[in-house]
C-alpha cells in the first residue's frame, strides 16, 4: 500500500509521515482516555474500602520525665491503628506496662532530641519498640501522635 500524493506539478510526495503522526496521536488519545476512565472507576472504591478497615485504640494521656540535666517533661497521647480483626480495647490491659516501659525509655532521651519532625519520628520509634515487646499478639499498623508537648 503506497501513500503517495501528486502535487500540481505532478511530483510525487509521500503521505507516510503524516499517516504515522495521525496514528500516534490517535493511540495517545486512546491511552489517555483509558487512563482517565480506569482512575475514575478505581479511586472511590479504594478510598471507601480503606476508610472502612481502620480500627483505632486510644492510649490515655501519659506524662513522662525526660533525661538530660534539666527536669523536663513530655505529655503524650497516642492513637494506635490496629489490624481490622483486632478488638479496639486490646491494649487496655497492657497500659500500665506500656507506660512503665515508655517511662524507662524516655529517661534515656535528651529533650533537645524531641524537637521538629525528627523528634516525632524518635517518639514514634520508641513507642513502636515498646509496643512490639508488650503487644506481641496484636498487629499495630501505625502509631499516631495525637498530642505531644515537651515542657
Amino acid at each position: 500500500m503506497r501513500f503517495v500524493r501528486r502535487n500540481r506539478n505532478g511530483e510525487a510526495s509521500s503521505l507516510m509521515p503524516l499517516a504515522l503522526t495521525a496514528l500516534l496521536l490517535l493511540l495517545a488519545a486512546l491511552g489517555a482516555g483509558g487512563a482517565v476512565i480506569a482512575s475514575r472507576s478505581r479511586a472511590p472504591a479504594a478510598q471507601d474500602h480503606a476508610g472502612a478497615d481502620r480500627k483505632y485504640a486510644s492510649l490515655p494521656m501519659m506524662t513522662f520525665s525526660l533525661g538530660g540535666g534539666a527536669a523536663r517533661m513530655v505529655d503524650v497521647k497516642v492513637l494506635l491503628e490496629l489490624d481490622p480483626s483486632a478488638d479496639g480495647k486490646v491494649a487496655d490491659p497492657y497500659i500500665p506496662r506500656i507506660s512503665d516501659r515508655l517511662s524507662d525509655r524516655l529517661r534515656q532521651i535528651d529533650p533537645q532530641q524531641l524537637t521538629g519532625t525528627d523528634g516525632a519520628r524518635l517518639m514514634k520509634s520508641t513507642i513502636s519498640s515498646v509496643l512490639d515487646r508488650e503487644l506481641r499478639g496484636v498487629r499495630v499498623r501505625d502509631i499516631l501522635l495525637d498530642r505531644m508537648v515537651v515542657r
